[in-house]
């Protein structure tokens, strides 16, 4: 392979030789960075001098034998013997050897200078018969005394038939960087220097093993990842070659063993320091260095430029990451953990951040000193900041671990369940029975104490928790308004937990400032995941939902759920799933709500929802329930619970849904148990809401079936006579389960009201059921052709949202209907706004003396606009309205109401 950007030095070489041949003697110094052909440039100079006679005697240097005396002079000897036939000059050697430690001895120094002259007479003596060339690889390894005696050489050999080559990193320590000085003043030395190669010179050598196409594409990066290094580019290449010779060059293991080699055959420095590199990174200081490696700050400038000279760092940064990832492993786990131990307190010491420091402690893995567990907090405290929540979570575990300090700790622990109810929510009761320790002495501050007293409430510590939050005192007026705000939320959440042990006056959001609603706006305007308390965004968002604002709730479950999802902030993922699962569920999405429960339970394990398990639970016994998936339903109900739940608002929240599961599967006294106990709690407990939990509905649809209407009767005018029983939501469902209990002509009206209020809500499974009601009463009034139409309007309802139980009813009824008409639906975008609002009364099973009420327009126009109407949808009945899809711009979160209901929204 040709010397490639390396011939003019070859010819230096050669005409060095020619002028020492002609009794001229010359020194050659071959200098270059490591790997960088110094030793392929003097072997091929050795050819030419071997092929013209020349008698060449040759020496390696390593680290290895640096310590042995004269091991240098002892390999000319050696060489000198096999070559020739002259004496054994190795006596000579063996006459001034002296044992191990003696040579510094006064005594010993002064024979050293006759053993040099020795030394020095003998090769001058074999170069007076023939040219003799001495070639010295690797000089930077040559042991002391060696290095004395090529000196003394090279300045006796002025007028002889010699060469002295001597290649190497010679300023790369101390010894040879005084020797290259000593070399390099005599007028008779040439200094011949190898750099990196070019651009161009990468090209070439890649040309030399890869087709010249694939060579001159990768020959840029190559030389940026190589530093143009020889030995690190035959090594791209070796990569390249096995990995395709993509666009761009592969770095493999090849090159990495080849950055690796470079690293241990060179000065032990520059291993130390390119390990101090790539643990402390980038940002490390030159001073920094220094006092890792115990080097001076000129020495560390030295050793960088000859890192970056070998082509692996640029500055203080790696060319590429696999080699530092490759130095990190290869560096032993003593020699790494001493190294970051190092690192911390010089960073500390010098001011450096708390990020900084804490990298290299959890680094170590191991407790640290104790002045480390305040900064380590710090740094946990930035990296919550940041997002990076598991690993606060390891700078705040080692904290703990390195620390006896009783204030410090608490302050660590406290941190640490913070970031656990981010992280890990399954961690937090771990560290709740030492937290309390802490806060019973005194070592907490109010935001922390606060804290523990939420924590302790979520996993059923109800004593515990008000102990905690009794110490406080009352801070609702606290100078600080986040803090007050905090205490306020916190009582809340302690009623919620256990609404007989708290304070009333905590329960509700509402105030003089406004109504209960415009209060959750005002905490949701103000939330940020992770940042704000998860339990008053919890309850601000259950207060839009169960207000019938399913829109908005939506919204800023969306919003919060991207941040907490950015964040990776768990406990705010599946309480946000819950409320989507809550919201679906009034939509009458029984598919999106089942699939939102399962993610909540799965985001967060049931160990982890504390006493809050009953509401995704109850969610995803409802959504299996109503989706006719009543194994999986009955499963759910397995799941364990905590015994602190039957004391919360949670479990009549899980007692009604394990009620409608009751009912569902026809076991009628259990479900009927489950909704008197459920309406008792609500009762007595102060939270009888009929949007949030409609139980006497619940209770008056059993009563009908099991033949007491007049119960049912009286349960839902309670029902309707609550306050917030007029929203549509909650007065649809009354109305439906109110018109069970009368005869069919009375039933009718009743259901019509209801129809339409829940068309307004949006809830389509409730929908889907009055139609099928309206259907049967349809039947029993002898109103056939309207009871076809109500049927077909349930089950395509009742598909659309997935409600298995009420389609099997309905299908078989159905099979029977006619087929849609063909082309009906396109002739929806001819219609216009008077036509279109008439057909969606008369497909909703209303007569056109009805419609005309309801529009304020006469029978006969709207025996017009349907005549006109038919005509453009190619049907003749009302029943095959049916069949027709809403015409676009119908379909969204809220479907437009003068639209006749048909396939469902999809999830918000």
């Amino acid at each position: 392979m040709a010397l490639i950007e390396r011939e003019h030095l070859l010819s230096d070489l050669a005409e060095t030789y020619a002028t020492a041949a002609a009794g001229q003697g010359r020194v050659a110094l071959v200098d270059g960075g490591v790997a960088s052909g110094k030793t392929r440039l003097v072997n091929a100079a050795a050819e030419v001098a071997a092929g013209d006679g020349a008698l060449v005697l040759t020496a390696a240097c390593s680290v290895a034998e640096s310590g042995i005396r004269l091991g240098v002079v002892g390999q000319l000897f050696h060489s000198l013997r096999a070559q020739t036939a002259t004496a054994d000059h190795l006596p000579l050697l063996r006459r001034h050897d002296a044992p191990s430690g003696e040579s510094d001895t006064p005594a010993l120094r002064h024979g050293e200078a006759q053993l040099l002259e020795d030394v020095c007479q003998a090769l001058l003596d074999v170069a007076t018969d023939r040219t003799l060339v001495v070639v010295v690889d690797d000089v930077q390894f040559a042991d002391p005394l060696s290095l004395q005696a090529l000196l003394y050489l090279q300045r006796r050999i002025r007028f002889a038939r010699m060469l002295l080559v001597v290649s190497g990193c010679v300023g790369a320590r101390p010894e040879a960087a005084a020797f290259r000085a000593e070399l390099t003043r005599q007028p008779h030395c040439r200094h011949l220097r190898l750099l990196p190669l070019s651009p161009d010179g990468v090209g070439r050598l890649l040309a030399e093993r890869i087709r010249p196409d694939a060579a001159r594409r990768l020959a840029a990066s190559a030389h940026l990842i190589s530093g143009g290094n020889p030995m690190l580019v035959h090594a791209l290449a070796d990569d390249s070659l096995a990995g395709g010779m993509d666009a761009a060059p592969t770095v493999g293991e090849s090159f990495v063993q080849a950055a690796l080699a470079c690293l241990h055959r060179s000065d032990p420095r520059l291993l130390d320091v390119a390990r101090v590199l790539a643990i402390v990174g980038p940002s490390v200081s030159v001073g920094l260095v220094a006092g890792l490696v115990g080097l001076s700050a000129a020495a560390v400038r030295q050793v960088l430029g000859a890192l970056t000279e070998a082509g692996l760092t640029q500055g203080h940064v790696y060319h590429h990451p696999s080699v530092r990832a490759a130095v990190l492993e290869d560096c032993p786990a003593q020699t790494q953990s001493a190294l970051r131990s190092r690192a911390a307190r010089l960073l500390h010491e010098d001011g450096a951040s708390a990020a900084e420091v804490a990298a290299h402690l959890v680094g170590i893995g191991e407790p640290a000193e104790a002045w480390a567990a305040p900064v380590l907090v710090t740094a946990a405290g930035e990296a919550v900041a940041g997002g990076a929540v598991r690993y606060a979570v390891d700078c705040l575990d080692l904290a703990l671990r390195s620390t006896r300090d009783g204030r410090v700790r608490a302050v660590a622990e406290a941190a640490l369940v913070r970031a656990y109810w981010r992280a890990d929510p399954e961690a937090v009761p771990r560290h709740l029975s030492s937290l309390l320790e802490a806060g019973r002495a005194g070592l907490l501050d109010e935001a922390d104490t606060l804290l523990l007293a939420r924590s302790l409430a979520w996993h059923g510590r109800h004593v515990d928790a008000e102990e905690a939050l009794g110490g406080l005192g009352d801070l609702a007026a606290h100078p600080d308004p986040d803090l007050g705000a905090d205490y306020l939320a916190t009582r809340r959440w302690l009623r919620y937990c256990r609404p007989h042990g708290g304070d009333p006056a905590a329960g509700s959001l509402g105030d003089d400032r406004g109504s209960p609603v415009d209060r959750a706006e005002e905490v949701l305007q103000r939330a940020r995941a992770g940042d704000s308390l998860l339990v008053s965004v919890w309850d601000a968002l259950r207060v839009l939902v169960h207000a019938d604002h399913l829109d908005r709730a939506a919204d800023w479950c969306e919003k919060l759920a991207e941040e907490a999802e950015a964040y990776e902030i768990t406990s705010w993922r599946a309480v946000l799933s819950d409320v989507r699962a809550a919201i679906a569920l009034c939509r009458g999405d029984l598919g999106v709500a089942e699939r939102h429960a399962r993610d909540a339970l799965a985001t967060m394990p049931p160990a982890a929802w504390g006493v809050a398990v009953g509401s995704p639970l109850a969610h995803l016994v409802l959504a299996r329930t109503m989706t006719g998936q009543l194994p999986l339903a009955e499963t759910a109900l397995r799941e364990s619970t905590p015994a602190a739940m039957r004391q919360s608002l949670f479990w009549p929240q899980y007692l009604r849904a394990r009620g409608v599961y009751y009912d569902a599967v026809d076991r009628r006294h259990a479900a009927l148990a489950d909704f008197q106990t459920t309406g008792q709690l609500a009762v007595t407990w102060g939270v009888d809401d009929p949007c949030a939990l409609p139980w006497r509905v619940d209770l008056a649809r059993l009563h009908v079936r099991m033949g007491r209407p007049d119960r049912a009767r009286k349960l839902v005018t309670e029902h309707l006579a609550l306050p917030g029983g007029d929203a549509p939501r909650a007065k649809g469902m009354g109305l439906r389960a109110l018109a069970a209990a009368y005869a069919p002509k009375q039933r009718q009206v009743m259901l019509r009201e209801a129809m339409d209020l829940l068309h307004a809500s949006g809830d389509r499974h409730e929908l889907a059921h009055v139609f099928a009601d309206l259907s049967q009463t349809g039947h029993a009034l002898g109103e056939f052709g309207r009871a076809k139409m109500m049927s077909a309007h349930a089950l395509q309802l009742a598909e659309g949202c997935h409600a298995e139980l009420l389609r099997r009813k309905l299908r078989p009824a159905h099979d029977t209907l006619d087929p849609p008409v063909a082309g009906a639906k396109e002739g929806l975008a001819t219609l216009t706004d008077a036509e279109r609002r008439v057909v969606n009364l008369a497909a909703r099973g209303h007569t056109n003396r009805e419609i005309g009420d309801r529009l304020f327009i006469t029978v006969s126009t709207v025996e017009q606009h349907l005549t006109r109407a038919y005509r453009k949808l190619k049907i003749s009945t009302r029943t095959e309205l049916v069949h027709i899809d809403p015409p676009k711009g119908a379909r969204g979160r809220r479907r437009r109401r003068d639209v006749a209901p048909a396939e469902p929204a999809g999830e918000p």
